[in-house]
């Protein structure tokens, strides 16, 4: 075609036929930078399709490594999930092309939705980290709207057509692929924390030295712990993850620590006792001595007329009821209802809201019910709850009280509404017996914690969390 024929058509049709087609990684590189590309890229896309998928598999690898700090090994057994994923850039390619007309080459189509892997992969295990659950919609609004110019874009490049319905279904199926994936825990894991090994009797003795410091560890703990001189109520924060073989439930209560600080302004007044067998140095051990130590001494910094006790508990359970307390091989005892509602006695601790995420947990709210007093549990007295296991950040209660329930809720009985639903769908959807979480309100509890005089409100509180990634 000569330059006069080529000036008389269409601006688009113009550069469709001057400007030379450019390679699919420069393409992808225009596109993933929402520049305009108005030529069909040259050259095979199976070329592109390997390299994508190398770096696309090296960068999981890599997020996978360092969610699982400090000490990950390699776990075989989660390769296999990596097909899911491979599954799905095919299942989107054969959606874009059976949606879009004129249909694009099936490589084609495999080449662009290879390229939007990063963003639903980040979505699903970066964002989620913080505690924040705004920023989680936010960070997911972002990557839908990015997702469908993307897709919109690329099609057009590779059609010659606008291609708008196929690039908007393009999307809904990559946010059904997110939830269903969610919902299944369809993550492949190819690290894992490393198992703790068998210790050597120099070892335990080390450990038997570190279980008698415990009060000196809590003393120093406590010398952090200030109340300003103003007579309205304070909020006081005790942590206590019970079971040191599983990191879980020492993330769960730093993200409690965190969230309960933001909101009722505990973050110069907590303590938390946590049972991790990699590390017995960072904070005290948890346990049933060291619970009531603590208590008596965040009860000498109190006013105990007015003050508010917020102690949350992660750990596993039992029917008995029990939680259970372990780590390495100190002799430990499991808390039982009335070693807890003894040491809150002995401390004289008036106000109390008591939080515990445990199998069982529904058994301690008889010893502990009074009119000054709120208890929520993970679970029913005759329940499992679930989600205690090393290759998780928190269980399925605290994801959804802590993580995602409590920073926007209006107040601790919102929180509890919203996170007891929420776990309900979840364990229907995967096929789990009901947890059934309990929660207790002393008449006077709700009206006294009114007057605490929270940092801000709940909207507020929302939108101003640190991010929760390596606690």
């Amino acid at each position: 075609m000569s330059e006069n024929e080529a000036a008389s058509l269409p601006e688009e049709d113009q550069a469709l036929t001057v400007r030379p087609p450019r390679s699919w990684f420069k393409t992808l590189i225009f596109l993933w930078g929402f520049r305009k590309v108005t030529a069909v890229p040259r050259g095979s896309p199976v070329a592109v399709l390997l390299t994508l998928g190398s770096l696309w598999l090296a960068l999981w690898l890599a997020i996978d490594w360092w969610e699982r700090q400090p000490d990950p090994v390699l776990y075989l057994d989660g390769i296999p999930l990596l097909a899911w994923y491979g599954l799905a850039v095919l299942g989107l390619a054969a959606l874009l092309r059976s949606r879009s007309t004129p249909r694009p080459p099936l490589g084609s189509a495999m080449v662009l939705a290879a390229g939007l892997v990063p963003f639903p992969l980040l979505l699903m295990t970066v964002f989620p980290t913080f505690s924040n659950p705004l920023w989680f919609w936010c960070a997911s609004a972002a990557v839908g709207s990015y997702a469908l110019i993307y897709l919109a874009r690329g099609l057009r490049t590779v059609t010659g057509q606008p291609q708008r319905m196929a690039a908007a279904t393009g999307v809904v199926f990559i946010v059904g692929f997110v939830a269903l994936s969610d919902m299944t825990n369809a993550i492949p894991d190819v690290w894992n924390p490393r198992e703790v090994e068998s210790v050597s009797d120099q070892e335990l003795e080390q450990r038997e030295t570190a279980l008698f410091e415990q009060a000196d560890r809590i003393d120093q703990a406590l010398d952090s712990v200030h109340r300003d001189a103003s007579p309205r109520p304070q909020g006081f924060f005790l942590g206590f993850a019970g079971v040191g073989d599983e990191r879980v439930f020492a993330r769960e209560i730093g993200l409690a620590s965190r969230v309960i600080g933001e909101r009722y302004a505990t973050r110069d007044r907590q303590v938390s006792l946590i049972n991790d067998e990699r590390d017995l140095q960072s904070a005290p051990l948890a346990s049933v001595s060291g619970l009531e130590y603590a208590l008596k001494g965040l009860a000498a910094h109190m006013k105990l007329d007015r003050d508010v006790l917020f102690l949350a508990i992660s750990s596993h359970g039992a029917p008995d009821p029990a939680i259970a307390v372990a780590n390495s091989q100190f002799p430990l005892m499991d808390l039982s209802p009335e070693d807890l509602a003894d040491a809150l006695r002995e401390a004289g601790i008036e106000w109390r809201v008591i939080i515990i995420s445990a199998c069982y947990a529904g058994g301690f709210i008889d010893s502990l019910r009074d009119a000054h007093t709120l208890v929520i549990t993970a679970a029913a007295a005759d329940r499992t709850s679930f989600g205690c296991s090393n290759d998780r950040d928190l269980t399925y209660f605290g994801e959804a009280f802590y993580r995602d329930a409590f920073p926007g809720a209006s107040s601790l009985r919102d929180a509890f509404e919203k996170a007891k639903a929420s776990v309900a769908a979840r364990e229907r959807a995967e096929g789990e017996t009901p947890s059934n979480p309990q929660a207790f309100f002393g008449s006077d509890i709700e009206r006294h914690l009114a007057g605490l005089g929270e940092t801000g409100s709940a909207a507020m509180a929302a939108t101003d969390f640190p991010a929760r990634q390596s606690l």
